[in-house]
């Protein structure tokens, strides 16, 4: 399953990470992420520039992607006009005035394909941009073979760009998940039917779907992106990294952990959480739609 796994080094190559106990229920390792800084300097461009490389491959699968680079090129003998064609194929996916969700969501399709080695099952944007399907579904769904036992990775993304709304985020993160494994079963039936799935997989699903897929196993992952406004300070990497990582585990720690206790405790051991805190991350999203909607020029 690893050849289908798309590219994600250089992106996270951009993304500071640790991974352990947040004081979040349940209790076991969890991710902190951030924006890396060399030095003092944070690479915020880089990583919205390699997160924007991603696209194609979060729209198209390989196949796919290669076959409308193969057509446009036997007709323009041009690489660059060939390549400039799939990419704006792919932008045509994104809906503007919405760059919180698919932000969050395509951040998510490359973080659960690189911290849990699983490859997505369908593709987001195929389901956002069909109608009938604009509101409903899992904001990830990926798979991997772990030696027997096959697991289903469901995943969803909240991203809250207004100050002081990490609990909140967090609390419909944590919501958001649950509706999602209850409604799963639902799901796969519109998606399998409605030729969603990639063709790869879609043997694993329909032997999952009618009850033949043996030592099946899930796991949930929730991505709280939300706007961080306390200060950051450090005259070195290190400082500020270790900063990045208390602020974290001060929001952690202060949500009211009453909001697990409606969450059933088998289901809640297989959340994994992943805290993604941006400063000014309103200026961020506004430089992401506008990297997506910069080949508008071009579009029908």
């Amino acid at each position: 399953m690893d050849k289908y796994l798309t590219h994600t080094d250089k992106l996270v190559n951009h993304i500071y990470w640790f991974y352990e106990d947040l004081d979040l229920k349940p209790v076991k390792k969890h991710y902190g992420l951030s924006i890396n800084y060399s030095d003092i300097k944070e690479r915020k461009d880089d990583f919205l520039s390699e997160l924007v490389n991603t696209i194609v491959s979060w729209v198209y699968n390989n196949s796919k992607s290669k076959s409308l680079l193969d057509d446009r090129f036997a007709e323009s003998k041009d690489l660059g006009n060939a390549i400039n064609f799939v990419t704006n194929q792919a932008y045509k996916k994104f809906r503007p005035g919405h760059p919180q969700g698919q932000f969050g969501e395509l951040l998510l399709f490359n973080l659960i394909q690189h911290y849990y080695k699983a490859v997505p099952i369908l593709r987001k944007q195929h389901i956002t941009t069909s109608i009938g399907h604009e509101r409903f579904g899992a904001d990830a769904i990926h798979y991997k073979k772990n030696g027997d036992t096959n697991v289903f990775i469901l995943g969803e993304s909240k991203c809250y760009e207004s100050k002081y709304q990490f609990s909140s985020a967090f609390e419909k993160s944590l919501n958001s998940i649950v509706t999602t494994f209850d409604k799963l079963d639902s799901e796969l039936d519109l998606y399998l039917y409605d030729d969603f799935i990639e063709t790869e997989l879609e043997g694993v699903v329909n032997q999952y779907k009618k009850g033949e897929l043996k030592d099946t196993k899930f796991e949930l992952v929730c991505l709280i992106i939300y706007n961080e406004t306390k200060a950051i300070s450090g005259n070195c990497e290190n400082d500020i990294k270790d900063n990045i990582k208390q602020a974290i585990k001060y929001r952690c720690a202060s949500f009211d952990k009453t909001k697990f206790d409606t969450i059933h405790a088998n289901l809640l051991a297989r959340i994994n959480y992943v805290v993604f805190p941006i400063w000014k991350l309103d200026e961020l999203l506004n430089d992401f739609q506008t990297k997506v909607g910069s080949n508008d020029a071009g579009r029908t």
